[in-house]
């Protein structure tokens, strides 16, 4: 691993730990990530070995490509093309840089375990902190290292499926299961403490998926399902608090969290009904939204849909869904062929994080959450190298 690789790999590894605990750290390591990241290119394009670099994952980047240029109108209709632009560059390259750093140049994959394993234990340390926030009466949720609980929760829906496979999979080493192990218990205690009902139902639906194609091997692994399953069913009923919060999902009537969200896509659809190719531009939907499309009765001031499919509608047309849902779909299909094939557990990982990504995403807007997109593309380019490198950790 050249020097410069190795300054790659390091800066890397303290943005994506450090961004949600300082965002100026994180800021700065992502700024000196990206420069090492050009002088690569750079050198590797006057060297012409880029074109070998890019084979094994071309069609990642051909659907990250997709992606992008399908949202690019959106930036030309916009009433505000400046703000707009911005928007695009920092929401369909900056955040996406991640992953084309770690598949283009990071090679050596003993390297990407150390920043894949540290990465874990940053993000355990989050979950406790967060856990920390809510026993010492900080709010009456966590939200650890920074930013809103949800975002904490949206990390969590990616990490926890691929913690879970490294679990239920005979492939990896006794050291990293360990080390698995006890993130696990860290980033469930941090679900639990961000009292996400979103990342709740999407870790009830993901997380059961992911342990069937185990357990219909192993009836091992059905009882420890099962005494897993008792334990966390057993904690909601008898906590009260707990117990009122899952009820709350269904409640349409008092819950305005849950009523306003319903409101804002009613108008929402309308709003795509006016601009259905391109959309109201990027980065405008809060500002045509108040300007004739806010509902009377909602009560919250909402910045977005809560949603990714919704807000990329409307703010991108179903030209921008598109580009979207090709992303989405390569992802999901490609890995889960190649589960049913192979049976590389690397190939589940990328399917049942992306499932969590996406399922998290009918309630939030994890598209938009610039620190975990970033740390979710991270986690995905490391994920490949070594499902490129047939190398277990």
């Amino acid at each position: 691993m050249i020097k410069a690789e190795k300054y790659l790999a390091v800066f890397i590894c303290i943005a994506v730990c450090f961004q949600r605990l300082s965002m100026a750290a994180g800021s700065i390591f992502w700024g000196l990530s990206i420069l090492t990241f050009l002088y690569l290119l750079y050198k590797n394009y006057k060297n012409k070995t880029l074109s070998n670099l890019k084979n094994n994952y071309v069609g990642y980047y051909k659907a990250f490509a997709i992606f992008a240029l399908c949202a690019l109108p959106a930036v030309f209709v916009s009433g505000d093309f400046e703000e707009s632009l911005h928007k695009f560059l920092e929401m369909y390259l900056y955040r996406v840089v991640p992953f084309f750093m770690v598949t283009l140049f990071l090679k050596d994959k003993k390297w990407v375990r150390n920043i894949f394993l540290i990465f874990i234990a940053a993000t355990s340390i989050d979950s406790l902190v967060a856990a920390g926030q809510l026993l010492l009466g900080y709010g009456n949720r966590g939200w650890g290292f920074g930013g809103h609980t949800l975002n904490l929760a949206s990390l969590l829906c990616v990490l926890l499926p691929i913690l879970l496979v490294v679990l239920l999979d005979d492939n990896f080493t006794h050291k990293t299961k360990n080390i698995c192990k006890v993130a696990v218990l860290c980033c469930v205690v941090g679900v639990l403490a961000g009292k996400s009902r979103g990342a709740w139902l999407t870790l009830g639906i993901v997380l059961p998926l992911i342990s069937y194609f185990y357990i219909k091997n192993s009836k091992k692994v059905m009882i420890y399902a099962l005494i897993i399953c008792s334990i966390i069913i057993s904690f909601f009923v008898v906590s009260d608090t707990y117990r009122a919060r899952i009820v709350s999902t269904v409640n349409v009537t008092t819950d305005y969290s849950n009523i306003d969200r319903l409101l804002i896509w009613e108008s929402s659809i309308d709003m795509i009904k006016d601009y259905p190719f391109f959309g109201v531009g990027l980065d405008q939907f809060k500002d045509v939204y108040e300007s004739g499309y806010r509902n009377p009765r909602h009560k919250q001031d909402l910045p977005h849909t809560h949603n990714n499919v919704i807000q990329i509608t409307t703010e991108s047309g179903f030209v921008g869904l598109f580009g979207f849902l090709y992303l989405a779909c390569y992802i999901f299909f490609k890995n889960f062929n190649e589960w049913r094939k192979t049976k590389n557990p690397y190939s589940l990982m990328l399917w049942g994080a992306w499932l969590g990504f996406m399922s998290f995403g009918m309630f939030d807007v994890t598209i938009d959450h610039s620190a975990i997109t970033k740390a979710m593309w991270f986690l995905f380019g490391c994920i490949l190298v070594f499902k490129n490198k047939d190398y277990y950790i």
